[in-house]
Order: C-alpha cells, then structure tokens, then sequence
C-alpha cells in the first residue's frame, strides 16, 4: 500500500457478514422460489443483496440496496417473456431465433443502461443514492460497435473492449451530485488478458509434456485425468490473476471527488478462494455457495480502501432519477454483462 499524502485520509472498507447469517436468508429464498415456481425469487434477490450491502461498510458505515421486490418481479415477468420468445423460436421456428439473437443484441445498450442505472439508484451510503447517467446511444457505440470490432479482429481487441466498458460503466456513475472519473489506460489490460493467456498455455503445455511420460507407465486413463485436473487448474489460476489485475486496475483509476479508490487483490490468495469454493460447492451440491459467497465478499472488502482529502460527509445529495428493473432482470436472465 502506498503511502498517505499530505492531509489525505484513509477509509476502509470492511466486510462484516457470517456465512451461517447469509446461509439461512439463502436457503430460505431458494425453498420459498421453488414453492412459489420463482415468484418469491424477486424477495430473495433483495433479501441476499440487502444483507451484502449492509455487512459491506466504508469507514463503519453499512451500505443499502433499496431494490421493491415488485418491481423487480415486474422486470422478471418481462424477461421471462422475452426468454419464452427465445425458447419458441428455438424449437419450433430456428430460422426466427437468429432474428431474436439480433434483436437482443440490438436491445443489450438499453439493458446495459437500464441494469446499471437501477442498481445505482437503488444503492445507497448514508442515505445518498448513486445514480448512472450513461446514455443508450453511447452504450451502442461501446458495447455494440466494440464487438463488431473484437469479432473482425479475431478476438485481438478485446482487452481495449473490456476497457473502452470499465470507462463507460465507471465515468457515467454518481455518488449523489459527486460525479466518477476514472483515468484507466489499456496498454495494462493487454498486458494482463497476454500474461493470463500464457498461464494457460504454458500449464497446458507443461500438462502434456509431463502426462504424456506417465501415460506410458501408470495407464493413459490416469494420465488423462491428471491432464484435464491440471489445465483446469490453470484455468483457475489464470482467471484469479485477469480478475485480481483488471479489478485493482479499475479500483485505482476510480476518481469520486476528492477521492480515490485503491484495491491490493493478489493472485495467490485470490485462486485458493476460488478452488477451495469449486471444491466445497461440488461437494456440497451446492450448498457451500453461501460460504463461498461470503469468503469472496470479505477478502474483496479487505483489499479495499478510499483515500480521500476531505470528510465522507461533504458530498451532496443528486437528483434521483426513474428507473425500471426490467434492465437489469433481463440482463441477468439472459447473461449479459455489465459488470465491471
């Protein structure tokens, strides 16, 4: 961690949460949506984020997720419409279902826009609202025109994407009138998506070069599974040092006024948190996923601080906007990304 500067002050982030608490609100919704066929899915959702937010404090102050189960129940209905749409297509008329493709991608700046600025008007810090003022014309440009460019180059330009997105996403949001700023480079998500994409290679390389001598003695089935465990590993490791490195570069290159985020993830602790998580959910049946949940949320928290040279309680409230569910539940419906 750097050092502070003149008249700068450190907030920390923590993370408060039991995973014995967050078990029993899980277990609770999931029992509760299976009986109601996913109704009470909507009270879930709000009762798990709400928990996260509230044991997720900033300088001793919890966070709060504000979400109406309605609302989000309404934006679900929709969605789950949109995905009957899908599924009718796909089975009876396939040629439609390339056109529904289009038109969802035609769609994703509005869901986009629509998931982000619910989440943020819905999230508040001492009773100030965040807010996302990203317009769906420039969420086109970003996500639509930065896939036609990544497809034409073969995938080559998706680092530049994934960062052209975390600007978009980080500089449209507000803490109440405190707009974000973000001075995020690309050269350093080259670097990273390069450095993670040779872990894979060089594991799977090393993987085969050393199966293939036991093949020969212990039997190729054995060797093959050491081969598959191995690469599957690496695909952890690989994934725990692109998140560590694109989040902490994110984190650092967030401006929120007069402050300034600073995140210190690390690849090691962060690839045990996922395979050990891996490990218990499969042994589990799933049931290791609030603990798992819990682990992640707590050593992100811990790696995270603000450094700000003027008091939390400067900032000023901004004028909340309206905003529809619908966004963000078929963004989650149908898997499209707008995190960060």
């Amino acid at each position: 961690m750097a050092d502070t500067a003149p008249n700068e002050q450190l907030f920390r982030f923590a993370f408060t949460g039991r995973a014995t608490e967050y078990f029993r609100i899980w277990i609770i919704s999931l029992c509760l949506s299976l009986a109601t066929l996913g109704v009470y899915s909507a009270w879930g959702k709000v009762r798990k984020k709400r928990y996260l937010y509230a044991h997720t404090a900033l300088d001793g102050t919890g966070f709060d997720y504000r979400a109406s189960p309605l609302a989000i129940l309404r934006g679900r209905l929709l969605a789950l419409l949109l995905f009957g749409g899908f599924a009718l297509c796909a089975h009876f008329v396939p040629l439609l279902e390339i056109a529904f493709i289009v038109l969802l991608a035609i769609l994703s700046p509005w869901i986009v826009v629509a998931a982000a600025r619910f989440n943020a008007r819905n999230s508040t810090y001492r009773n100030i609202a965040f807010a996302f003022d990203g317009k769906v014309g420039e969420a086109a440009r970003v996500f639509v025109g930065g896939l036609v460019i990544v497809l034409l180059t073969a995938g080559f330009a998706y680092p530049w994407y994934r960062a052209k997105r975390a600007r978009f996403i980080i500089a449209r949001h507000r803490y109440g009138a405190t707009q974000f700023a973000t001075d995020l480079e690309t050269r350093p998500f080259f670097q990273t998506y390069l450095l993670g994409g040779l872990i894979v290679f060089v594991a799977a390389a090393v993987a085969g070069f050393a199966t293939s001598g036991a093949a020969a003695v212990r039997g190729a089935s054995l060797a093959g599974t050491a081969f598959l465990v191995l690469v599957y590993l690496s695909y952890i490791v690989a994934y725990a040092y692109i998140r560590a490195r694109t989040l902490n570069l994110m984190a650092n290159a967030t401006i929120i006024g007069p402050m300034r985020l600073r995140s210190t993830l690390r690849v090691r602790p962060l690839a045990w948190i996922y395979a050990s998580n891996i490990v218990a959910i499969l042994a589990t049946v799933g049931l290791a996923i609030p603990w798992a949940t819990i682990r992640v949320a707590r050593y992100r928290a811990d790696n995270l601080i603000a450094r700000a040279h003027a008091p939390l309680q400067t900032y000023a409230r901004g004028a909340s906007r309206f905003a529809t569910a619908t966004g963000s539940e078929v963004s989650d419906l149908f898997d499209v990304d707008v995190s960060l």
